[in-house]
């Protein structure tokens, strides 16, 4: 089914005949197509068709700038929100020594990676990641792909779907569908 997407009265996104099987969907294309679109969209942001593709089935968003609250740490941000793996994958991450810190005192890919400890540990149907990669390194990158692919094999019946531009992650072969808009 070809979807449509109008975010303005003179302006709209098109979107070809879409499939999202279980297990890691990558979507790929040049900037301003509209990849972050289909996630917000698929997320139910946009209160568009797209929204009953995952209707009564739970949605994780991790959107390409993360934003927390300034005033409490991230072990107290998480803690109050995330599902209770959280801590294990921020761990593995290397974020243990980070839980105390307040977000203005991280880096762009520390934040990132506890952004993506959150979304994994959210036990979602839908894990919806825009550009999860984009600030890592290439050592925290292979970390995070080596999740997505644990994450995959864990939660045959989930939907991952990840928005990316990173070669290493076409490299990785995790994904089972690959989409190019």
């Amino acid at each position: 089914m070809i979807m449509d997407i109008q975010l303005s009265p003179s302006f709209s996104i098109t979107y070809p005949d879409m499939t999202f099987p279980d297990g890691i969907t990558l979507v790929t294309g040049p900037s301003g197509v509209g990849k972050t679109t289909l996630l917000r969209a698929l997320h139910g942001e946009l209160g568009t068709s797209f929204s009953s593709i995952v209707k009564g089935q739970k949605t994780s968003l991790m959107p390409q700038q993360q934003y927390w609250i300034g005033y409490m740490t991230m072990y107290e941000q998480l803690s109050m929100t995330a599902g209770e793996q959280w801590q294990t994958i921020a761990e593995t991450l290397g974020l243990q020594s980070h839980f105390h810190k307040f977000p203005d005192q991280l880096s762009i890919g520390q934040q990132q990676r506890f952004w993506l400890s959150w979304v994994l540990a959210d036990n979602a149907d839908w894990i919806l990641l825009d550009e999860p990669t984009s600030a890592l390194d290439d050592d925290w990158a292979t970390a995070a792909i080596s999740l997505f692919d644990r994450f995959r094999r864990e939660n045959v019946k989930a939907k991952m779907i990840i928005v990316t531009h990173d070669v290493r992650l076409l490299q990785g072969n995790i994904h089972n569908h690959r989409i190019a808009l």
